[in-house]
């Protein structure tokens, strides 16, 4: 897969178009794709991998839903087709913890200018905790039968599993 860099932080957003006009002139400074995530909203690293390389192999085949690849690493981090439903997990007004994922053969180049848009560098945001699991069990329709069954340290796995059902 081509490169990858997963940061994060916290940014105090005031005007949501602005933020996503500045994520998206670094993603054109670098010709890399840069896509701003609420981090809560995130079951650690290996969702955000997951959903990438999902992501980048559905524009390969020619199977993608969304027109863009930022869009459709959102489709796949959402495990959701609707692009509506996909935004429910893009930054708003006022304090943020942002996941900012970078995919692209200068990702790693773009990443000191991506980071450059947060107001705190904290990578650990995108970490999966428990702090989490009332949400994603909320987006991702994670029942606590299931919760009960697998445990809740599994609660990632049953995250990447909603996202692979995508594809179906």
């Amino acid at each position: 897969m081509t490169g990858l860099v997963i940061t994060g932080g916290l940014v105090e957003i005031d005007d949501v178009r602005a933020f996503l006009r500045d994520v998206a002139a670094v993603a054109a400074d670098y010709g890399v794709t840069v896509q701003a995530v609420d981090a809560d909203a995130i079951a650690g690293t290996g969702h955000v991998e997951f959903a990438v390389e999902k992501a980048v192999d559905a524009f390969a085949q020619g199977r993608n839903l969304a027109r863009d690849l930022g869009m459709e690493i959102m489709l796949y981090l959402r495990g959701r087709r609707q692009i509506e439903r996909a935004l429910e997990l893009g930054v708003k007004p006022g304090t943020n913890r942002v996941a900012i994922v970078i995919v692209g053969e200068n990702a790693a180049r773009a990443r000191p200018a991506a980071e450059a848009l947060l107001d705190e560098v904290d990578p650990a945001v995108v970490d999966y905790s428990h702090a989490k699991d009332r949400l994603l069990m909320r987006l991702f329709e994670i029942t606590p039968a299931e919760i009960d069954i697998v445990g809740p340290e599994r609660v990632p796995e049953l995250v990447r599993e909603r996202s692979a059902l995508l594809e179906f």
